[in-house]
């Protein structure tokens, strides 16, 4: 039965997040697996269950994966899945240490010692964040932004924070049905526990009305231009020129509808815009007689090197490039091979997969307005826009190619992650996909306008630059280092008392 209600808890999970998108299942997912893990006999079996509940809800949410490593990786089908199903499994193991973690607290029948669990959740989301190259991908928050009020909590202490109220209902169900308690213990609880969720959602509530009220101050157009060019037309050569005059013709349409910032997707033209003098010269010069400013992801080369290149957004402001920013957070098995030697099986993905640089600035890019960028995969660590806030960004840029995903749901959870982001920084988010989805999105997280997959078109977003500081922008991941402590003194008080 405990088995059972891991893999329920797993289900549950998973149907959080889209494709199937109930949002409201994340309240009540733990309490399956929270009441197996209150029933383990050890922690070996604790790990086992919270292991089968994450990798179930894995297997449920990234099967993408799949289509990414043999329709477009080169690799057969049998190895994605095999690639996927590994996976998964790793990734379970974050769920597996998370069990441990409940065992060795061991709530029991004390409800602040189930406050803990919640805890424990958050810091493994935030070791899951910087840990084995890193991958926050669907962090719980991001169940809940289609819930404005209750995600505008977001923006004080960060997603870890966020997770944390989240799991709360879970964890005092589960109080209730391992406890069984009455009278005023029963009343003493829950009284408390219900009055903290009226007043996170009614402050929701009211955040999500006063923050994107319009300001003293400028108001700008950016356009947000989706081109619809499938990988294989990129791949193509003999596209190139339909690809750069589809980008062109596009730039012109946004400029004769009065835009003063035009946006591209992530390495729309197949082409280094750094060492192509056409291109660039072409660019330059539609800034330079428009008077716009214009962000287009490319290559960037070392002219001294050019064996080295960096997944780039550049800036052309006033006829001249600026500067450029190089993505930090590159993808793993996408744009860099990690453990080379050791994959030996995957030998056609390796040579397929060129190895970019890191980037290491994380400034924003000034011209007209002080742009925040990140590009693609990179959007989903709260810590990079964050950082491009403390540096002055007034506004949020994420450039991304999700054609790899066509017909998946990596392209929504992708945007619903995105929007997050907008709710930390209290920035408007202007996001520009090669084949969707892009989207205009305000600083409460929800979606002014967006594109739908596989359609051409723009999006025109007006906006206005903000200079608000969040507490998040403010402090950081102060939440989650605080979370990580209280889980490690608990389990070392646990074990304390076990030696004596």
């Amino acid at each position: 039965m405990k088995v059972v209600f891991a893999i329920l808890s797993g289900l549950l999970f998973a149907f959080a997040f889209p494709n199937v998108a109930i949002g409201w299942l994340i309240f009540i997912a733990f309490v399956p697996l929270f009441i197996a893990l209150a029933r383990a006999k050890s922690w070996r079996e604790a790990f086992a269950l919270g292991w089968i509940s994450q990798t179930i809800a894995w297997l449920l949410m990234v099967p993408w994966v799949v289509r990414v490593m043999s329709h477009y990786g080169g690799l057969p089908y049998i190895t994605g899945v095999l690639i996927f199903v590994g996976m998964c499994i790793i990734l379970g193991f974050y769920g597996g240490a998370f069990g441990v973690l409940v065992f060795r607290i061991a709530p029991g029948d004390e409800f602040h010692r189930w406050l803990l669990a919640p805890l424990a959740w958050a810091a493994i989301e935030y070791a899951r964040t910087y840990l084995l190259t890193g991958f926050p991908w669907n962090l719980i928050a991001a169940a809940i932004v289609d819930y404005t009020p209750l995600a505008q909590f977001d923006r004080v202490a960060g997603p870890y924070a966020l997770a944390v109220l989240m799991l709360l209902p879970s964890a005092t169900i589960c109080w209730i049905i391992m406890a069984r308690p009455r009278g005023m213990r029963l009343v003493a609880v829950v009284a408390p526990v219900t009055i903290l969720c009226f007043v996170w959602w009614s402050t929701g509530i009211v955040a999500s009305k006063l923050i994107p009220r319009p300001r003293v101050g400028p108001t700008y157009t950016a356009a947000l231009l989706q081109p619809n060019i499938s990988q294989e037309m990129r791949w193509d050569s003999a596209s190139l020129s339909a690809i750069f005059q589809r980008m062109m013709d596009m730039t012109d349409t946004a400029i004769r509808s009065g835009a003063s910032v035009i946006i591209w997707p992530e390495s729309t033209v197949p082409l280094s815009y750094s060492s192509t003098d056409f291109f660039r010269h072409a660019i330059e010069s539609v800034s330079r007689q428009a008077a716009v400013d214009i962000i287009l992801g490319s290559v960037a080369e070392d002219a001294a090197a050019p064996n080295r290149m960096w997944n780039a957004a550049f800036l052309v402001s006033a006829g001249t490039t600026v500067g450029h920013y190089d993505k930090i957070r590159l993808v793993p098995f996408g744009e860099y091979v990690p453990l080379r030697r050791m994959l030996f099986f995957a030998r056609k993905l390796v040579r397929a997969v060129g190895d970019f640089e890191f980037g290491k600035k994380d400034t924003p890019l000034i011209g007209l307005l002080r742009y925040g960028p990140a590009i693609c995969y990179e959007i989903v660590f709260p810590q990079i826009p964050r950082t491009q806030v403390v540096h002055g960004a007034d506004v949020l840029v994420t450039i991304t190619n999700d054609a790899w995903y066509d017909g998946t749901s990596a392209p929504r959870q992708h945007l619903n992650q995105a929007r997050l982001r907008a709710i930390e920084t209290d920035r408007y988010l202007l996001r520009a996909a090669t084949t969707g989805i892009s989207a205009f999105v305000d600083p409460t997280g929800r979606v002014i306008e967006e594109l739908p997959m596989n359609r051409q078109g723009l999006i025109y977003a007006h906006f206005q630059p903000r200079h608000s500081t969040t507490l998040y922008v403010r402090f950081g991941d102060w939440f989650a280092w605080i979370a990580c402590a209280i889980v490690a003194v608990s389990v070392l008080r646990h074990e304390r008392r076990d030696t004596h």
